[in-house]
């Protein structure tokens, strides 16, 4: 702060003298502040550390139980080109033979050919899909080819019906396809228009023989035969319900007389697992390593973490060890701790996995290992049920970091507050400074005046 000049009568530069004044009184306090913000921000960069390492597991406990990865099937097809097989968690190992005798087909009709150009008249179509209709009326100067198709698509009750125009050599034609496979959604469209008026030429019924409007693909329901004994009819491409927890995709008819069946396999994914069980040791042994380096303290060098002796750090590390090794008593009795899988801890207090333990539950006892984990009460289940008590929003860590920032905002206004009471003290002192700078101007002054009377000798 620079508020005045030099002083003129004593010489002084009052400004610096002033300024090392306040810094003199300021440093201690302002120093005080900074190293507790300082030690904050350290804390919640370590909090936000533990708890980073915390939600990594806790996340990896949610996928486990919401999505049933420890008990996930491999679904294979031999012919790719005739079925695909997607399989759910509930799917049974098997093998199963499928042959395609019809794909589901959505219904198609079309009209004789006619003048595009040509005005139809006013009138009302009917058009029906699947049991659900609407009518579609027209004005006497709105009724070319190009209108009845904008007006069919663009109606705000049509819940399934495509028109389009194909023209050729013979003329222009009115083509509707229904957006829905099966039989369950022919089409029907009815007319009320003058007769002879050009509107006539698309009426369809499926039960009328004599039609205006030709069918040129019927609406049908696919059919499969599995295991060459069992016929099961979809109105969709994809068989959800034949075999529980398999989604099958015919893809086309089986053509092939030396080979008309595709064969699907379902299994566990042993592999997956394993994998997944390897993601969790992971992830511990990640959590571990962080504990013990914001825990650490050398007593050689002095040297520590900053959350040496912290309660929160140590009780969370010793949660999840008696979370390891106490029975899950809701759990498959086959199949109770983690040591029955092969994990269990290390002397330096990390996760290790015995895999030829591991292999044997998964060849062996594989349905257990996903109910040990996902089931409702399961390992997955308590493990994130614990963390989020730590890292949840009223967990102990987000109540800790929320101290903290209250703490940082307090030493904000503590900061803010030094600030105003300094501008005080500089004001002060420098006035002080120039009373005293003005008096010894006044005294030199009146010292002059004496001096110029006395006799010159």
């Amino acid at each position: 702060m620079n508020i005045g000049a030099m002083g003129t009568a004593s010489g002084m530069d009052i400004n610096a003298m002033v300024d090392k004044i306040v810094a003199a009184e300021r440093a201690p306090k302002e120093e005080r502040i900074n190293q507790r913000k300082e030690q904050a921000n350290v804390e919640l960069s370590a909090y936000g550390r533990l708890k980073g390492a915390l939600d990594g597991m806790k996340t990896l406990m949610a996928d486990i139980r919401q999505n049933h990865t420890l008990a996930e099937r491999t679904a294979s097809s031999d012919n790719q080109d005739l079925v695909s097989v997607r399989a759910s968690h509930e799917a049974q190992p098997g093998r199963y033979s499928v042959e395609v005798k019809q794909l589901a087909t959505s219904h198609k009709i079309a009209s004789l050919p006619v003048d595009d150009k040509t005005a139809m008249g006013a009138g009302k179509l009917t058009l029906s899909v699947g049991g659900q209709s609407f009518d579609v009326s027209f004005d006497q100067d709105q009724t070319k080819l190009l209108d009845v198709v904008r007006e069919i698509n663009r109606h705000p009750d049509n819940k399934g019906v495509l028109a389009t125009v194909i023209k050729d050599a013979s003329g222009a034609r009115l083509v509707l396809n229904a957006d829905k496979t099966g039989a369950g959604n022919p089409l029907k469209v009815t007319v009320e228009a003058q007769a002879g008026s050009p509107l006539q030429s698309f009426a369809f019924d499926a039960a009328n023989p004599g039609s205006p409007m030709q069918e040129m693909q019927a609406a049908a329901d696919a059919r499969v035969l599995i295991d060459g004994l069992a016929e099961v009819t979809s109105d969709t491409n994809t068989l959800t319900d034949a075999i529980p927890g398999l989604d099958i995709d015919l893809k086309q008819l089986s053509v092939n007389a030396e080979k008309p069946q595709a064969v699907i396999e379902i299994g566990y994914d042993k592999d997956k697992a394993g994998a997944q069980i390897e993601r969790f040791v992971n992830a511990y042994n990640q959590f571990y390593d962080t504990a013990l380096e914001l825990g650490k303290f050398d007593p050689n060098t002095q040297s520590k973490g900053p959350l040496v002796g912290d309660s929160m750090l140590r009780s969370s590390v010793q949660q999840l060890r008696n979370a390891f090794s106490t029975p899950l008593e809701d759990g498959p009795s086959s199949l109770q701790t983690l040591s029955e899988l092969g994990v269990t801890t290390t002397l330096s207090g990390h996760l290790e996995i015995d895999y030829d333990k591991l292999d044997r539950q998964l060849n062996q006892n594989f349905s257990a290992v996903g109910e040990f984990f996902g089931s409702r009460k399961g390992f997955a289940r308590r493990i994130e049920d614990m963390l989020h008590a730590y890292t949840g929003v009223t967990g102990s860590i987000s109540n800790r970091e929320k101290s903290i920032n209250e703490q940082v905002l307090t030493l904000n206004d503590d900061q803010r507050d030094l600030d105003r009471r300094m501008e005080g003290v500089y004001q002060r002192t420098h006035d002080q400074f120039s009373a005293m700078d003005h008096a010894m101007g006044q005294m030199q002054s009146q010292l002059g005046s004496m001096m110029s009377m006395m006799p010159q000798t």
